[in-house]
């Protein structure tokens, strides 16, 4: 940084430069002690109770503690040191917030916080963006980032972090803790049920209705559904060109497979299709249900009512064949319903429920939300137990709906005379009625200068995203999308295993041992389940299959992975 002091040390001896630094850092204090927001502060918002009123900051009147935050440039906030919520979090704290600009692209921000790593420089007190896992315990390991496991087991400095109620406040804490057990980051918690449950299947509901068919609740009606959409001219073109079900090999949640595979066993593809039964973690690919599950594929293949298309083509091209006018594929699977054009979206597609296999069960691939790690606090901090608290205020739920949704009053109310005017999407189908009405629906997504765009630690339950609506009561809007929110949450989450993978933090010896093992087999696994699906590897090769499996090292990989998982406990 080009500070004045810097500049002088060229010019004066060691003494002056001393002198020099002491005067001006001196004078820089009691400047920013003087100078006030112009901005309205939200602050007011928070209850008093949302964080510790004399938590750190500088005890000389009229003086603030400087903290010095590194974070992503972001165009969509206009000016981070005018912004009310830098204003809002330096009132409550009487901090001078200042920011040292990275990147808005996260790789090149790495590269940028490396850079400043390995130069020696003093570090800034906080670096406020979202780091993966490996990046994370790598300066974690090098003492980079300093441990917080202290703060969060004290109810009088993580105030906020405290007040959450689990299971929420062991799966963040657990969720965030590194291959060492240790904790070195702040939430970004925003629970998202669509998102934890993308494997979903979708289906023509024209199609039904023209052939007086039901909705397929088990396999052996989905095999005769499909039989009919294949064989009955559903389209009405005169030509037998309709497929009974499709995907495609890379798009969210678009490979059959997975949909299918779940009315057999649980299999989950996002956690290598490993699984957890009663603590140990075990793998689905080796189960006899998944033999069955792959039986079953292959029959739909065979029998012309699967597509083998769904294991070659990309999610474009499978867009283009599933919009064609009069429809070509009765049942596509797809994690986002942007898949289809208005058109066939609103007059034919409805979210098709997993159906039960022959065991009677139906299960569905859950991701749960994860705790983004972020606000790591360095060791070049003077004060982390402060950069710590300034932290865990922004988890206040007050304080999460401001890093949201904007100014309270202005772009967001959760007044009850005012929300009694909005209806949400889980009144009718859940009767759970809107707690925030969104004022200003413009506000997300365009530049503004009242949040940080929600880059920073923050803490909204599953309850409060379901609450909130910008829709008036007696409005509609003929260019909204079906809500099929509320369908799938009966159909779906119910699906969802009461034991889960939530991630597995290996160190780096593990991932050395496993390495070259957890690739081959995931590849093999893959690879044959397709090649057994489209008959070109016969069923009867499944005892090779599961001998090449273990030659690969599943045995070490599993309990590997074991170990991890019970670090996450």
């Amino acid at each position: 940084m080009n500070t004045p002091a810097r500049r002088s040390r060229t010019k004066l001896g060691t003494v002056v430069v001393l002198t020099a630094c002491l005067l001006m850092a001196l004078l820089a204090s009691c400047s920013s002690g003087s100078k006030q927001g112009t901005a309205s502060d939200p602050s007011a918002s928070p209850s008093p109770s949302a964080g510790n009123s004399n938590a750190g900051g500088s005890a000389t009147p009229g003086v603030k503690t400087a903290i010095t935050v590194a974070v992503q440039s972001q165009p969509g906030v206009e000016d981070r040191k005018t912004n009310q919520f830098t204003k809002m979090l330096e009132a409550k704290f009487n901090v001078d917030m200042k920011f040292v600009e990275l990147p808005a692209d996260i790789n090149e921000a790495k590269t940028k916080l490396a850079l400043m790593v390995s130069s020696g420089t003093a570090l800034p007190d906080i670096v406020n963006i979202p780091l993966d896992e490996v990046t994370a315990y790598d300066y974690a390991s090098k003492g980079v980032f300093v441990k917080l496991d202290d703060y969060y087991k004290d109810p009088a400095v993580a105030v906020n972090y405290n007040s959450i109620v689990d299971p929420d406040k062991s799966f963040i804490y657990n969720n965030l803790k590194l291959a060492d057990g240790s904790v070195y980051a702040l939430p970004n918690y925003v629970a998202l049920n669509w998102n934890e449950g993308s494997y979903r299947a979708w289906i023509n509901s024209d199609w039904l209705e023209k052939l007086k068919l039901q909705m397929p609740a088990t396999t052996d009606d989905l095999y005769n559904v499909l039989k009919a959409f294949a064989e009955k001219d559903p389209n009405g073109n005169g030509k037998k060109d309709e497929i009974g079900m499709v995907g495609s090999k890379n798009g969210w949640g678009q490979n059959p497979m997975v949909y299918l595979m779940n009315s057999f066993i649980y299999a989950n593809p996002d956690k290598g299709y490993l699984n957890v039964e009663g603590g140990k973690v075990v793998a689905s690919f080796i189960r006899p249900e998944w033999k069955q599950g792959l039986e079953y594929m292959n029959k739909l293949v065979k029998d012309g009512l699967l597509s083998p298309l769904s294991f070659t083509q990309d999610s474009n091209q499978l867009k283009a064949l599933v919009n064609v006018e009069g429809g070509m594929a009765g049942i596509t699977t797809s994690g986002s319903y942007s898949l289809y054009t208005p058109a066939i979206l609103h007059n034919k597609m409805a979210l098709l429920a997993p159906v039960k296999g022959p065991g009677g069960k139906a299960f569905t691939p859950y991701n749960p939300t994860l705790p983004s790690r972020m606000w790591f606090i360095t060791k070049d901090s003077k004060n982390p137990k402060l950069a710590f608290q300034i932290g865990d205020y922004m988890l206040n739920q007050d304080v999460s709906k401001i890093s949201r949704y904007g100014e309270k009053g202005v772009d967001w109310s959760d007044d009850p005379a005012i929300t009694a005017q909005y209806v949400g999407d889980f009144e009718v189908s859940h009767g759970i009625k809107t707690g925030i009405a969104i004022l200003n629906p413009k506000f997300w997504g365009n530049p503004q200068n009242k949040n940080w765009q929600d880059i920073n630690p923050a803490y909204r339950p599953l309850a409060l995203s379901r609450i909130s609506s910008s829709t008036k009561r007696g409005e509609t809007d003929p260019n909204a999308s079906p809500n099929f929110q509320p369908d799938f949450m009966n159909m779906y989450v119910p699906g969802f295993p009461k034991e889960v993978i939530p991630r597995l933090s290996y160190t780096a010896d593990e991932l050395k041992k496993i390495a070259n093992s957890k690739t081959a087999i995931d590849s093999y696994v893959t690879d044959t389940a397709v090649a057994f699906i489209t008959g070109n590897m016969p069923l009867s090769q499944w005892d090779k299959y599961l001998s090449e499996l273990n030659k690969m090292g599943l045995d070490s990989y599993l309990a590997t992975a074991q170990a991890a998982y019970d670090r996450t406990k």
